[in-house]
């Protein structure tokens, strides 16, 4: 079983964020653009979108991924993640499409500027309707920690609420929108 170790901040001021980045020497990836595809398998669309299972197919700059995602609770580390490589992404979408048993399918897409330092990614996300985010993802809930740290987050209890409860904060029900497009 794969871990997913990651934290999201709203409520940021992303040039202050990349400037803070830079300054402690994370190195800058070029910008990228996401396109997506959710199929819920269950308890997303319960009151606790917190909790659920899902497959994402994600092309991300010309490379698919299809992606298992069990999310126990919104904690650092409580989202069990397996992913693999896929050669078409349209394909793969067209195939998961065909499976009724989904609760829900959504298309989405966001950019992402992302730096890394070793062993932990920093990416300001953009989504269309909502303000950016801060993710910071690592190889450990540890490093997730060094990162919230060098960032000034010390202290304060972050978690990863996800993209449900990030745009519900913002008055937004994010199932009720199919296509989510710039």
């Amino acid at each position: 079983m794969a871990q997913e170790y990651e934290v999201q901040i709203t409520d940021i001021n992303p040039e202050e964020i990349q400037e803070k980045l830079r300054k402690i020497g994370a190195a800058e990836e070029k910008d990228c653009f996401q396109k997506r595809w959710i199929f819920d398998i269950k308890c997303l669309n319960s009151d606790d979108p917190g909790r659920g299972e899902w497959i994402r197919l994600r092309e991300k700059n010309g490379k698919a991924t299809l992606t298992y995602k069990n999310k126990k609770s919104k904690g650092i580390s409580d989202t069990e993640e397996i992913e693999v490589g896929v050669d078409d992404f349209e394909k793969v979408k067209e195939i998961l499409s065909k499976i009724d048993s989904f609760q829900g399918k959504y298309y989405q897409e966001n950019k992402k500027k992302i730096f890394k330092l070793p062993g932990i990614e920093f990416s300001i996300d953009s989504w269309p309707m909502i303000p950016p985010f801060l993710e910071i993802e690592g190889e450990s809930e540890a490093s997730v920690k060094k990162g919230l740290k060098l960032l000034g987050f010390e202290g304060d209890d972050y978690g990863h609420p996800g993209l449900l409860d990030i745009y519900k904060k913002y008055g937004i029900d994010l199932h009720s929108i199919e296509e989510l497009t710039f």
